[in-house]
């Protein structure tokens, strides 16, 4: 297996450590078309123009209060769409936020917020009956990550809200999409982060009051509802931790028999407690700094069976930093701050525990930056020891060897017990769906998660009833390997027929071009002349920007268009 993940984080990779096991960059030469969905994603927008800010209250449980507006030209100059990546805006798109009540990880009521991107205009694809995108985002760190402030600069939702406003809402869809509970202005003192039935409700009490709001306003007959109606068809997406939470979502409303026309996860760590094996192991993943307090700290909510005080997992220095927070993962990660590390997880061996100093190392060459021995690491090698030896005694069967390909049996060490709990490798999709990813994914490893589901659900496909249509996508072609694999009947879906996948790929392939050239030519105009270290620049670009950046713009691409060429909704 090849174990590459960073979660939207925009973790910035300062140094890395050429080996003869990293990624290769060499691509197609033919692959020269610039993938502008990555533009969305950074550019620098004003934002839209504000509607009344006064409340509008639905019910004793739920409010809408108008954020701005944008017309499609106004999308199209800036957010610099030009049709290729993401196709021009058709429509013109009102946000607003919806407060709605939601339950915490231990099932204590609490209250979260949501944008509501709505479609204006007089195109027939802006009126009339709309589907609805349930978006789930990726992780982050900053507790005022608001998805309603599309095009301001000035919230750290900003890239990942204006990709989403730009290939959906734009395109017609009414858009859902939750800041989740512990973020914007829930009161929840932390987030739930990976919780899958917590974050499932979540999902669906954003819907329901969403779609609330809409019955509700259209007979009050509010502008910006008359031309608009939901039309039953209901999408779900999301990248990263987005694309844990889609799943998690498709599986409660399944259970509870609700249509879902179609969902498309992306780049989600499914297969959880493979996942967490493979990180102990010592196969860091860029960005594990980041996600381990909020993972800690959202499962000890559930039970508080994980720890008794936080310094049994975490080193003192950093056991009481508190995720969400007011303050960026860069201002944390400070000298000045210095409230969590910048990449080191565990402490560099000899740890003096035996088992742990007798892991071999990882191939992955990013891997050593997980690793400190100055004291300014995550979490307690006492803690990592224990992890490690039931990991042993009782493995997964993904990692470190395949077998059964599902979590293990009976762990005993509480953390794997609750990763477990969280795993969604038990859960066969019976909707279409899209599974995309990068195969050389820091942040997500992909063979652990896209691939052990992949291999799943094939699996599952065999059964005499399954009628399953799952697609699962490699956007990265680089070891080329199946890019493409469809499950049960996804082979006769529309889009198969057509070239959106060779297109989807060459894009990614030459962005990433750019990327490791633009690296190259910046390391040489400050002198640099060393193969080596051009070498080195090139290949910490692209991990810095390859989970957060190229691999989540080609998804959404590939979620777009795998909605609109199976059940045309564009």
């Amino acid at each position: 297996m090849t174990f590459l993940k960073n979660d939207r984080d925009n973790t910035v990779v300062s140094s890395i450590t050429h080996s003869s096991t990293s990624t290769s960059f060499n691509n197609k030469p033919s692959m020269t078309r610039c993938l502008l969905s990555v533009a969305i994603a950074s550019s620098l927008l004003l934002v839209g123009c504000g509607d009344d800010d006064n409340d509008r209250v639905v019910s004793d449980a739920t409010s809408v209060k108008p954020i701005s507006s944008f017309s499609a030209n106004q999308i199209n100059t800036q957010f610099g769409l030009n049709d290729t990546a993401t196709p021009l805006a058709k429509c013109d798109i009102k946000i607003e936020k919806v407060s709605y009540r939601t339950v915490g990880a231990a099932g204590e009521r609490t209250n979260a917020t949501a944008a509501l991107m709505l479609p204006s205009g007089e195109s027939a694809d802006c009126q009339g009956d709309r589907p609805v995108l349930l978006y789930a985002h990726g992780t982050t760190t900053d507790k005022g990550y608001d998805f309603a402030q599309v095009g301001n600069v000035k919230n750290p939702a900003v890239g990942e809200a204006n990709l989403i406003a730009a290939n959906f809402a734009a395109q017609g869809y009414i858009v859902v999409a939750p800041n989740y509970a512990g973020y914007d202005e829930s009161n929840l003192d932390y987030h739930p982060y990976l919780v899958a039935d917590q974050q499932a409700t979540d999902m669906a009490d954003a819907l329901d009051s969403a779609r609330k709001i809409i019955e509700r306003r259209k007979s009050a007959n509010d502008a910006n509802y008359s031309k608009i109606d939901d039309s039953g068809k209901l999408f779900i997406a999301g990248y990263s931790q987005g694309g844990h939470v889609t799943m998690a979502t498709a599986r409660l409303l399944q259970s509870q028999n609700k249509p879902v026309t179609a969902i498309a996860p992306s780049s989600g760590p499914y297969a959880l407690a493979a996942f967490g094996d493979a990180i102990f192991a010592g196969n860091v993943n860029i960005g594990a700094t980041r996600f381990a307090p909020l993972l800690a700290v959202g499962l000890q909510k559930v039970d508080g069976k994980l720890y008794r005080n936080p310094t049994e997992i975490f080193t003192d220095q950093y056991a009481n930093t508190k995720l969400p927070n007011e303050l960026s993962f860069d201002e944390l990660t400070s000298n000045k701050v210095n409230k969590l590390p910048k990449n080191a997880l565990f402490q560099a061996p000899p740890t003096g525990y035996p088992d742990l100093d007798a892991l071999p190392p990882s191939k992955l060459p990013f891997a050593p930056l997980g690793f400190a021995n100055d004291g300014k690491y995550l979490i307690q090698t006492s803690y990592r020891n224990e992890y490690i030896m039931d990991a042993i005694a009782h493995p997964d069967g993904v990692f470190p060897t395949v077998t059964t390909g599902l979590p293990a049996e009976n762990p005993e060490n509480n953390l794997r017990k609750a990763l477990k709990v969280n795993d969604l490798r038990s859960y066969t999709p019976k909707m279409p769906t899209l599974l995309c990813g990068g195969s050389q994914d820091p942040t997500v490893f992909y063979d652990i998660n896209t691939g052990s589901m992949s291999a799943i659900l094939q699996q599952a496909s065999a059964a005499p009833d399954a009628n399953l249509n799952i697609t699962v996508l490699d956007v990265d072609t680089r070891n080329d390997r199946g890019a493409l694999t469809p499950i049960g009947s996804a082979m006769s879906n529309p889009w198969m027929t057509t070239t959106v996948i060779d297109n989807l790929q060459d894009r990614f392939s030459a962005t990433l071009i750019g990327v490791q050239n633009k690296a190259i030519a910046d390391a040489r105009a400050a002198g640099v002349t060393d193969p080596v270290i051009l070498e080195q620049a090139a290949g910490a670009a692209i991990l810095g920007s390859y989970h957060g950046g190229l691999v989540s713009a080609s998804c959404t691409e590939a979620t777009r268009e795998f909605f609109e060429q199976n059940f045309n909704q564009l």
